[in-house]
């Protein structure tokens, strides 16, 4: 059987916040063989690794590099920055690197660049605009766009954002769909698993990934499977 890539969803997050140094520490001590982590653009042109457009009731977007360096979240954990973040899991087996309200495109690859192995990296996005875009700022390096809207037209999708990999909704898996897109040379990883319930519906799937919440439940799964 073929192996599952098992990827943990903004790190592994059981006993820390999401997104955290310490949640990304966490996963690479349960051994996944990538991790996940979402990146915003503040005002002054800084990236910082959170999953909401909000943080502390206020729009990254708007706020400085110092108003961000403020803030704990829980009452003590720090939003990492993204040069941060590389530093740690730059070389870790497999980055996934999710675009949410980046506008310095540039500035942002230089950083990705300069402090992780891009041949390991693969960028996604919701937005199909900054996943094409990607393509021709940064055609060496692997994309993924992101859906939650169903699957008739995934292949044209990913031919559209020329995509090397698409992240499906679990509802929407699909073998004849997933048989298309691995004709056309496109991986199929599932993003939205949250327990052992999801994580082995999705596993009855040709998948060839799994970028979940519960990675030591894939990391089971699959070793029960033999994937």
């Amino acid at each position: 059987m073929k192996k599952i890539i098992n990827i943990a969803h903004r790190g592994f997050t059981r006993n820390f916040p999401d997104n955290t140094l310490e949640s990304f520490r966490a996963a690479l001590e349960l051994g996944v063989d990538g991790v996940e982590f979402d990146v915003q653009e503040t005002v002054d042109g800084a990236f910082y690794i959170y999953h909401d457009d909000d943080v502390a009731g206020k729009p990254i977007a708007t706020m400085t590099s110092d108003e961000i360096c403020e803030i704990r979240l829980k009452g003590k954990y720090l939003v990492p920055t993204l040069q941060q973040t590389l530093e740690l899991l730059g070389h870790a087996p497999i980055l996934i690197v999710e675009l949410k309200q980046v506008r310095s495109l540039d500035k942002f690859l230089q950083i990705l660049r300069s402090f992780a192995d891009v041949t390991r990296t693969v960028i996604v996005s919701f937005s199909k605009e900054l996943i094409a875009r990607m393509a021709d700022l940064a055609p060496d390096i692997m994309r993924a766009v992101i859906t939650n809207t169903g699957v008739k037209k995934a292949d044209e999708i990913t031919k559209s954002t020329h995509s090397m990999a698409i992240g499906m909704a679990s509802r929407d898996l699909n073998n004849e769909v997933i048989s298309r897109l691995h004709k056309d040379g496109t991986m199929v990883f599932v993003w939205d698993c949250t327990d052992a319930e999801t994580v082995h519906k999705a596993l009855a799937f040709d998948i060839d990934g799994v970028i979940s919440d519960v990675p030591d439940v894939v990391k089971q799964e699959t070793r029960n499977s033999g994937s």
